[in-house]
Order: structure tokens, then C-alpha cells, then sequence
């Protein structure tokens, strides 16, 4: 009985080896697809990548563009010699009406974004410092003779000492003036993407087409060139004269769909010989490719409003169909008020959500 032990122990050895070298020459199956996975319809998070990125291909654009005021409008600081090297401030925080609030600001070391406007220069106050905001106007440029000097955008007696305080004013306009600081662009003032929209895709895909939304650019220009009324305190309503459109939305252009809107008569990349953004260097001439025979007095159909509270001064939108005339103002006041019933009732009608 002793040969059975070794007979079995052989039978299943070779059993073993068969089954190991069938394992090892076995063709890999293809794995069955998962039900479920990764979402397929994630995209890279699109980013703004500067003019730089964007001038590489559209260099001509780029260097029209370069001499808009939209390009100027926001600036290094770099750009100003400076008649003396900035020093240290203390500044008073505008935006807490609460209790004065203030810190030490010493401006040759501080985050200084620019100058907008050949105006305010704006920095960013310490968070420690406890200000209402993080970014101010914290200074306005002066020009004598061929240097600059950065004084206080605004002094008033914060602390109730008697003196004037250096205060540091909300900076509610950058929004528009210095889009690429909130966007986290390379480019602080206004840029390509300011209006085109982040470029990342754009720049980086092989096959550019549908990488820019084009209606971004074509109806960008009213997220700042408001032209509708607003309410004062009193609940009348004003003419919007800041940026440059007032009023456009009761004209006959606006309510057509057969036009490009602001692009029919304004260039968006090219100045004209009078530097703006014309498609003319005569505006009448504009007007005439559709209204031809037509003449026109840009003093009447585009009036140009008597005063404002913060001193802009622009040329109407509406092409007569708001004549200055008809709205009843009130010229002892800076804003300019709209009285007339009729006019307050077509604002209703074409501006529902402002009538509430």
C-alpha cells in the first residue's frame, strides 16, 4: 500500500503544473465597461491669460487697441515719474461709517495695482488692518511739470481731532475700469478678455472655432455702457450720464433687429483720427450711410447734459427721441431729472423692472 502515497501525490503535482501553464498562456479577456466612471461632460475650468497670449496671433488688433482709452484707462503706477519715493500713511478707512477705523500704510511696499484714470491709485489694504473692504482708492495722482505727486483722494476729519484725515474711498468703479483685478487677469485694466471673455480654450486648442463666444463681445458693451435711468432718494428718476450711453435704450436703434447695435456706428478695436471709437472721423457721415439725404445737428439729437453730480459730461443715445428739452429738468440741480409724465410712462412700459 505504500506505492499509493507517492502515485497520488505525482497525480497532483501534474495537475497543478497543467492548470499553472494554461493560466500562463490564457489570452487577456477584455474587461467588461464599467457602468459607471468619471463625468464625461467636466471641462477644464477656463482662465484668463493675458494680451500677451492674445497679441501672439492678432498683432495688428492688439496694437490698435493699445490706442483706445479703454486701453489707457488703468495703468502702472510705473508710468508716473514720481517727484518723491512714496512713504508711509496713516489712512482712515471711507467705507466704515460705523467707528474711525485706521492703519499704517506704507505705500512703497504696498500690493499698488495702478492708476486709473490718470487718477486713483489703487492698492490693497492688510486684511490685520480690519477695514471694511480689501481694495481701495488709497491716493490720486498730480501732475506739476513733468513729475507726479501722490496726495489723498479725499481728506476729511475722520477722528474728530480738527484735522483733516487721508481716507481710503471705496473702489465700487473697478468693475468696469479695472476688470482684470476681480478676474485674476495678468492684466489688471481693460484687455481683450475684458470683453472677449476668459482665453484659456482659445489659446490652447488646435481647432480655435467655437473656442470665443462672439455674442460675448457683441453684447458686452452695455454690461458697462449703461444707458438706462436710475431713482434718486425720492424715487424720481434720473439720466444715467457715467457711462456714456444715456438713454440709448428708447431709441429707435435699440429696439431694431436690424441693426449690429452699438457696433453699426462704433469701431471696437481702431480709434478714428479723433481718437474714438468711431467708424467714421465725421459722425454725421455714420449717420448718412443709412439715412442718406438726411441732415443732422449732433448738438440736438446727441445733447450733451448741462451738469452732473460728479461732473460727467456725455452725449445722448436716445437720437431725439429724449430731447433734453421735453424732460423737464430741474437746472438748479446737478442730476438731471426726469419730470415730463409722457416720457416717465414710456421708462415704464420699456423698463418694467426700474418702474417697480
Amino acid at each position: 500500500m505504500n506505492w499509493k502515497k507517492p502515485f497520488f501525490t505525482s497525480i497532483i503535482s501534474l495537475t497543478l503544473l497543467i492548470l499553472l501553464t494554461m493560466g500562463c498562456t490564457k489570452t487577456q479577456e477584455t474587461p467588461t465597461p464599467q457602468t459607471t466612471g468619471p463625468d464625461l461632460t467636466q471641462t477644464t475650468k477656463v482662465t484668463y491669460v493675458g494680451d500677451d497670449a492674445c497679441k501672439a496671433c492678432h498683432s495688428d488688433t492688439y496694437n490698435n487697441v493699445t490706442h483706445t482709452n479703454h486701453y489707457s484707462a488703468f495703468k502702472p503706477l510705473s508710468d508716473y515719474p514720481l517727484e518723491k519715493p512714496l512713504g508711509e500713511i496713516t489712512i482712515f478707512d471711507a467705507a466704515n461709517k460705523d467707528k474711525p477705523t485706521s492703519t499704517k500704510l506704507d505705500l512703497s511696499k504696498a500690493k499698488i495695482y495702478g492708476v486709473m484714470m490718470d487718477d486713483y491709485v489703487i492698492a490693497e489694504i492688510p486684511k490685520d488692518a480690519g477695514f471694511k473692504e480689501t481694495i481701495y482708492r488709497v491716493g490720486a495722482v498730480k501732475k506739476t511739470n513733468d513729475k507726479w505727486t501722490v496726495e489723498a483722494p479725499k481728506q476729511t476729519d475722520v477722528d474728530n481731532d480738527g484735522k483733516n484725515d487721508w481716507t481710503a474711498e471705496s473702489f465700487t468703479c473697478g468693475g468696469c475700469h479695472a476688470p482684470g483685478i476681480e478676474d485674476a487677469s495678468p492684466n489688471y485694466g481693460i484687455s481683450c478678455e475684458s470683453c472677449h471673455g476668459p482665453g484659456s480654450n482659445h489659446v490652447s486648442a488646435t481647432d480655435k472655432k467655437a473656442t470665443m463666444d462672439l455674442e460675448t463681445a457683441k453684447t458686452g458693451c452695455l454690461n458697462c455702457h449703461e444707458s438706462n435711468p436710475s431713482k434718486d432718494d425720492q424715487g424720481n428718476f434720473t439720466a444715467t450720464n457715467h457711462y456714456g450711453t444715456r438713454d440709448y435704450f428708447a431709441s429707435k436703434h435699440a429696439q431694431s433687429s436690424q441693426l449690429a447695435q452699438c457696433q453699426t456706428c462704433h469701431s471696437t478695436h481702431k480709434v478714428n483720427a479723433n481718437g474714438s471709437l468711431l467708424l467714421a472721423d465725421n459722425p454725421t457721415d455714420i449717420c448718412a450711410k443709412c439715412h442718406a439725404g438726411k441732415t443732422f445737428d449732433l448738438d440736438k439729437i446727441m445733447w450733451k447734459n448741462p451738469s452732473d453730480a460728479y461732473g460727467h459730461i456725455t452725449r445722448d443715445h436716445s437720437f431725439g427721441a429724449m430731447k433734453y428739452e421735453d424732460l423737464q429738468d430741474d437746472p438748479s440741480t446737478k442730476p438731471i431729472e426726469i419730470k415730463n409724465p409722457t416720457i416717465i410712462e414710456m421708462i415704464k412700459k420699456q423698463l418694467p423692472e426700474l418702474a417697480k
